[in-house]
């Protein structure tokens, strides 16, 4: 023959098929009722027993207070019992159970409330288990993953329980942030002088957004820095710079009578090729290109 032990105060363990909170004593329990809405509960071999009292309990814990509505007390049961569904829907949450123990989440964040570890046939609410430190995240990891938000933002999100990390509370610097951030270095501005028409003419290929009825889908610029005033001819293909040059330097020799002494391009293939770099070494006309990634 078996002896059944007591259960020790306030040990409470969950029950997905009790109807009713049962607790054995109203020493663990507040808010005290001398009435109850059920004189007896029947247990698992239809044997009613009495009940003395109801009330409410509380479960305290860290992040809020979980609450033990309705608690039916009698003196003749071995466990106390949580009833789970009742549980979920007075403290709007979820209870996940494992074979090593249980979670108690937050309906709507997720947020554990209280975890819980079992190595018997129940699942007793004990004392919660401790989340090992290499579990623990940290305030930049939550940055990281939510996206890089701003420091008011995430803390906003962790007062709010929507997350959870260790003690790491400091102000985040992200080096993610700093290089993403950073705007580019001014364009410290040019000293040359020019003296004469067409010392330097610098020129850009740009493409157009609407491809016109004659088929140009580019147009190449060349613009004199002394007079400020500019060329534009438009190009098929990219490859017909070569040729708009020409024309363009033609064009200069016959109405100024004059040469153009240097051309400023970026590092495009159209400019930097083997038959650009002939022309100019042939004519004396000097290449300067822009540094990379400028205007």
């Amino acid at each position: 023959m078996t002896t059944l032990q007591k259960p020790a105060s306030g040990n409470w363990n969950m029950d997905t098929c009790a109807s009713s909170h049962l607790n054995d004593s109203v020493s663990s329990l507040s808010d005290i009722f001398n009435s109850c809405i059920y004189l007896s509960v029947s247990v698992g071999d239809v044997y009613y027993i009495l009940i003395t009292n109801s009330s409410h309990s509380v479960l305290p814990i860290s992040h809020r207070p979980l609450h033990l509505n309705n608690v039916l007390t009698t003196h003749n049961i071995v466990k106390n019992l949580i009833y789970v569904r009742q549980f979920v829907l007075d403290n709007s949450c979820t209870v996940e159970f494992n074979a090593f123990g249980f979670f108690v989440k937050d309906f709507l964040t997720r947020w554990v409330l209280l975890h819980c570890d079992s190595i018997g046939d129940l699942y007793p609410i004990t004392k919660p288990s401790i989340i090992p430190h290499t579990f623990l995240t940290s305030l930049y990891t939550w940055h990281q993953r939510l996206g890089h938000p701003e420091s008011e933002v995430l803390r906003r999100v962790l007062s709010s329980n929507s997350i959870s990390c260790n003690k790491e509370n400091s102000p985040v610097l992200c080096h993610a942030c700093q290089l993403g951030k950073h705007a580019k270095l001014p364009i410290v501005s040019s000293h040359t002088s020019v003296q004469s028409l067409f010392d330097i003419v610098p020129s850009d290929l740009w493409t157009s957004l609407i491809l016109s009825r004659s088929g140009f889908k580019y147009y190449v610029l060349f613009l004199d820095n002394y007079s400020q005033y500019v060329w534009v001819y438009s190009l098929v293909n990219k490859s017909d710079v070569l040729s708009k040059f020409v024309l363009f330097r033609d064009f200069i020799r016959t109405q100024f009578k004059c040469g153009i002494k240097s051309f400023q391009c970026d590092h495009g293939s159209e400019y930097n090729n083997h038959a650009f770099n002939k022309l100019f070494s042939d004519n004396e006309i000097q290449f300067r290109f822009s540094y990379p990634r400028t205007s």
